[in-house]
């Protein structure tokens, strides 16, 4: 299962790496807000296993909804991963949790630590690290700026669509102490950020990257999981990700036009897209059924749907008979025309379909606020 469909721990467009708890808890306090960044974000605390990192972890997952940790804690430490009991850190790895453990040998080698970072980035992601790491082992003391090579073997693990790498450091003199190892390393010097202004340039930069690469916002609902949502990118190999784990899938990309697509629809992957449109009957319908199973409503009313399609002063046998040859027409888009349900006089999807509805995130801010 993929990133599109996992429960639990997944993986995120954002990746932050520090050492400091104290400045991980500073960074984390300012990216809350209106649009908190927490549901999009993974932190890794390199810090040693001890008391206080066991506490902040803990106090990270308790304070800030839908962020996820990866943090090196001793096995007897109890981690709250929901808002019910705790899991015990030796067994948070096997829990569908917000926590994972950092591996042990992750401060030894940097292969694995590398790993680790991989595992946790979507593609075109961004990795925030911190330069100076100083509870790795296998960086010189003397050489510190020479942790920049972890993003670079990150970036160099995605064969499609590398994530973008971003430093942070309280070091003044970018260019003069480490510069010409950020170009060799295929960075830019003005890509180091300073750590001390977080308001004004470490936050946006986290702000900006997301709404620049990730713009789309995309609704799931699948059988026995609540609804969710997603951060999408343009790219076509992402669209085909999801459309790959998703039944029925609507796509906006915001003239007005709409394509379905998914595995219901039939045919190969190039075929398995219909393209409507501004303003198409049919494409309407669609967004409504997805609409209602989103938001777990019943189902729409034949006479409402009949109503759109038939002319002013049509009586209640026509608005019937027009709304079955309209959902007729849906059904024969489907492998399989019973995944529409007709029951108590109205329409509505099986709920046995992952479905989903993307859209641009402004869209979605002008349908009632900005999600997260």
């Amino acid at each position: 299962m993929t990133w599109v469909a996992a429960e639990g721990f997944t993986r995120r467009p954002l990746v932050v790496v520090e050492d400091h708890l104290y400045h991980m808890t500073e960074l984390l306090d300012r990216l809350g807000g209106p649009a908190p960044l927490y549901p999009q974000l993974t932190v890794v605390c390199l810090d040693r296993p001890g008391p206080d990192t066991s506490r902040s972890a803990a106090a990270w997952l308790a304070a800030y909804p839908g962020l996820q940790v990866i943090a090196a804690l001793p096995p007897a430490v109890a981690v709250p991963v929901g808002p019910h009991a705790p899991v015990p850190a030796d067994s948070a790895g096997q829990d569908p949790a917000r926590f994972r453990p950092l591996p042990p040998d992750a401060f030894a080698s940097a292969h694995r630590l590398c790993q680790t970072l991989a595992a946790a980035l979507r593609p075109g992601g961004l990795l925030l690290q911190d330069i100076q790491l100083q509870t790795l082992a296998f960086i010189p003391a003397d050489r510190w700026w020479e942790s920049i090579y972890l993003a670079s073997t990150v970036r160099g693990t995605f064969a499609d669509r590398p994530p973008s790498c971003r430093f942070v450091s309280n070091k003044r003199g970018y260019e003069a102490t480490f510069g010409r190892e950020l170009l060799d390393a295929g960075f830019d010097p003005r890509e180091v950020i300073d750590k001390g202004d977080l308001a004004r340039a470490v936050v946006p930069t986290l702000r900006g990257f997301l709404d620049r690469a990730f713009p789309l916002l995309l609704r799931l609902a699948a059988p026995g999981r609540l609804p969710w949502e997603l951060r999408l990118a343009r790219a076509e190999s992402e669209r085909e990700e999801v459309e790959r784990e998703v039944d029925l899938l609507l796509w906006s990309g915001g003239d007005g036009a709409l394509e379905l697509g998914g595995r219901a629809v039939p045919g190969g992957p190039a075929q398995r897209r219909v393209l409507y449109k501004p303003g198409n009957q049919e494409a309407a319908t669609w967004k409504a059924l997805l609409d209602d199973r989103l938001g777990g409503g019943t189902g729409l009313p034949v006479l409402e749907v009949g109503r759109r399609l038939a002319p002013s002063g049509a009586g209640k046998a026509e608005l019937t008979n027009l709304a079955a040859r309209h959902l007729h027409t849906l059904r024969g888009r489907l492998a399989d025309g019973a995944a529409i349900l007709t029951a108590h006089h109205n329409y509505r999807l099986s709920e046995r379909l992952t479905v989903g509805l993307a859209k641009p995130l402004a869209d979605a801010d002008g349908a009632g606020g900005r999600p997260t």
